[in-house]
């Protein structure tokens, strides 16, 4: 049976250099990963657990046999589709030949969350070091070569593979700038539209609704514009980086990317009571109604976040995109979970047939959609005066037009 065995480490609140917390056990033919606390780390006075709800300390550990066998703040702190292509580029190894193991071991300090994998306790820390953004166009001309094929400059791809650890699918990079740790969003291969700068608009205006949302910029580099969100997740110390845990949605539920029939924003919200404020579980409420007022249709659980550290909180938003529709096509259409009593359908009746789930009367919940309504329906106004091009708004206009 291939097994292998990796040390998990972790960077404890305030702390810039990781401690080892215990062994992960991963039988790669199988998938099924195992984990064992250390006694040495069980007994530190600020232990926290390497993952709150699948690993909680003083409880015995159980298997991980979703996601490849990888516990779900493993599985967060491992690269997505974006990070795998770099890896597969920087190595000249494809991507099927790489382990879970090894994709633990391969990403870097950029890597999202507060957990690193190392092969010994003795092996030495990782180097955090992120392309500043004065480098940025030369990124994206080797991320362009990378979503081509192409053979990317040697130098570049080290760049670049010092910032790909995050999930997703479009092409990215942490980079530094201003004194802090940004995500830098490029644009990909096939777009048609200026996705950086609509993310952008779309990002400020969730925040207009209420919806709390880090940082942003649009920056431009190489002729091209560039969308730039704060991490979250990290926060300077000095010369170094203090690193917050972080949870998906995905791995708070402890559900399998393909257990779709099992992805429920209410399901979320009730378990989120056992750890968050009736504050935050409204805002649940809030970012799926934004989702359904602007279509965006890739709000699946790894696209919901939750900081983890002494307790469980819900992140700041990320990843909202308006989905680009076919006018004349229909207007019917579901999101990536669902939403109330009947499934997946994104419609507001829809949203408000579980509103109690998230402690909102129907009354309250009503209100609360009004209110929203009532900014998107300028969203126009809002995307023009954020710098999208009238070509882009008109292209965005079916995505809209259901709810105004």
């Amino acid at each position: 049976m291939a097994e292998k065995k990796i040390i998990v480490f972790i960077y404890l609140p305030g702390k810039t250099r990781a401690v080892p917390a215990g062994i992960f056990t991963h039988k790669d033919d199988v998938k099924i990963g195992t984990f064992i606390y250390g006694r040495r780390y069980i007994e530190r006075k600020n232990a926290l657990s390497v993952d709150p709800v699948a690993l909680p300390l003083g409880m015995p550990s159980r298997e991980a046999f979703k996601n490849g066998g990888l516990y779900g703040a493993f599985r967060d702190a491992s690269p997505d589709y974006w990070g795998r292509l770099v890896i597969s580029a920087n190595s000249g190894i494809p991507s099927e030949a790489f382990s879970e193991i090894d994709f633990l071991l391969e990403a870097n300090a950029t890597r999202v969350g507060n957990l690193d994998f190392r092969l010994s306790p003795q092996d030495p820390e990782p180097e955090l070091m992120p392309p500043h953004f004065n480098e940025l166009e030369k990124i994206m001309e080797a991320s362009r070569k990378i979503q081509a094929g192409e053979k990317a400059d040697e130098h570049m791809l080290q760049l670049i593979r010092q910032g790909s650890s995050m999930g997703g699918a479009r092409p990215k990079c942490t980079v530094e700038w201003k004194d802090s740790l940004w995500i830098a969003k490029f644009p990909a291969k096939g777009d048609t539209l200026n996705i950086p700068r609509i993310e952008y608009a779309t990002m400020f205006l969730a925040s207009v609704c209420g919806i709390r949302i880090p940082e942003i910029s649009i920056e431009k580099a190489g002729g091209k514009e560039i969308f730039l969100s704060m991490r979250f997740d990290r926060e300077k110390k000095g010369n170094n980086w203090t690193r917050k845990g972080f949870l998906s949605a995905l791995s708070l539920m402890e559900w399998d990317e393909r257990e779709y029939h099992l992805w429920d924003y209410a399901s979320i919200a009730d378990t989120m009571r056992r750890h968050t404020s009736t504050k935050e579980i409204r805002e649940l409420f809030r970012r799926m109604v934004f989702n359904i007022m602007v279509s965006n249709t890739d709000d699946h659980p790894r696209n919901h976040g939750f900081l983890a550290n002494n307790k469980i909180s819900l992140s700041p938003a990320y990843d909202i995109v308006p989905d680009v529709k076919r006018p004349g096509i229909g207007t019917r259409f579901n999101l990536a979970m669902s939403i109330g009593n009947k499934g997946k359908e994104a419609t507001i009746d829809n949203a408000l047939s579980r509103c109690e789930r998230f402690g909102f009367s129907k009354a309250e919940a009503k209100e609360e959609i009004n209110k929203m309504a009532e900014i998107i329906k300028n969203w126009r106004g809002y995307y023009e005066d954020r710098g999208v091009s009238g070509h882009d708004i008109d292209a965005l206009e079916p995505s809209f037009n259901l709810f105004i």
